[in-house]
């Protein structure tokens, strides 16, 4: 990790078959389970951590703003001896969304069971299409397809909330009508690109109400945590 950070941070280039091989490792550890099981051979929808935890936010291809959080936060705390959950779009916008995955999925292979990558609303063909990531992807290599549809299937691979602690239940957006328990978020089928509406999308994309829209909303109560 030390010499890629450096290698990076001297936006040093890494070639295809070392980019394909990473987000491949990385993907396959995504999909299997290093955590509490729900299916057979799927890490869950729902990850559980523990504390002490980092808790990063939206990186959009700011990849020195990510490492300098690194430098302030997380090189202190020296994994593994603390996890590290990252709440999703790491892509688009920013000049240097490959040279975010690329970190990231080596920390993921580094350290699979400290770190943990949510999925955002960003991490879909509608938002790297209609954004800068995939025009990123084939300009740094040579228009190539397969890289980008390498990472759209690292990206449907990533898990869609954490629950930290049995204290806090982070996603990327925010909870759906439809979510009554935290295993119903288990149930979901998220290898597949977000629907426009419903559960997935909800989790991805909803964004908390005003407060004046939540006086005349209505509300259920979820079930309590046993």
């Amino acid at each position: 990790m030390d010499v890629l950070r450096r290698h990076l941070l001297r936006e040093g280039h890494i070639d295809k078959p070392e980019v394909m091989e990473l987000v491949d490792r990385a993907t396959k550890i995504m999909r299997k389970c290093l955590s509490l099981l729900t299916f057979e051979d799927e890490e869950p929808n729902v990850i559980r951590i523990k504390e002490p935890v980092i808790i990063v936010g939206d990186i959009h291809g700011q990849f020195y703003d990510l490492i300098h959080m690194f430098e302030k936060v997380v090189d202190q705390r020296k994994l593994p001896n603390s996890n590290i959950l990252f709440l999703g779009d790491y892509v688009d916008r920013g000049n240097y969304s490959i040279e975010v995955c690329i970190f990231l999925f080596a920390l993921k292979i580094c350290f699979p069971k400290q770190v943990t990558l949510l999925r955002g609303n960003h991490e879909s063909v509608a938002m790297t299409e209609h954004f800068t990531f995939r025009e990123e992807v084939l300009r740094k290599y040579d228009n190539d397809e397969s890289v980008y549809e390498a990472f759209i299937e690292s990206f449907e691979s990533m898990p869609l909330a954490a629950d930290v602690n049995g204290d806090y239940l982070c996603m990327h957006g925010g909870i759906s009508p439809d979510l009554v328990t935290v295993e119903d978020i288990n149930k979901i089928d998220r290898f597949v690109e977000p629907p426009l509406q419903g559960f997935l999308c909800d989790l991805l994309w909803s964004d908390p109400c005003t407060d004046k829209e939540a006086r005349s909303a209505r509300f259920t109560k979820n079930h309590e945590r046993e």
